[in-house]
């Protein structure tokens, strides 16, 4: 599962704890990377960001080149996108709650 966000972005912070909640109550199996789309901010403020969050236990990715959000056509903040293990896209929404996601990631595999 990916969510493309950034520090300055305010439905954000809101996306990273529902994230984070999903996270603690979801399979093992599944892979949680928060992707931060803002070029300039740094990886220690990325960290007291998910960590003032309560979402310090997701992995973080900085898309400094937009390398990732040209890959997956992200136009918009606080963007989830659920990928089945074989990395095809099953599922993607702006600032979804956390029964579509847990929906999503049961379409996905991840039960």
């Amino acid at each position: 599962m990916l969510f493309f966000f950034s520090i300055e972005c305010g439905a954000c912070g809101p996306g990273t704890r529902m994230l984070a909640e999903v996270q603690r109550s979801s399979p093992a199996a599944v892979n949680y990377v928060a992707v931060d789309i803002a070029p300039y901010e740094t990886a220690d403020e990325i960290k007291e960001f998910l960590a003032g969050n309560g979402a310090s236990s997701l992995a973080f990715a900085s898309d400094t080149d937009t390398r990732l959000i040209t890959a997956y056509g992200i136009n918009q903040v606080s963007t989830a996108v659920v990928l089945d293990a074989a990395g095809t896209e099953v599922f993607r929404a702006v600032e979804p709650d956390a029964a579509e996601l847990r929906t999503a990631l049961a379409a996905a595999g991840a039960d």
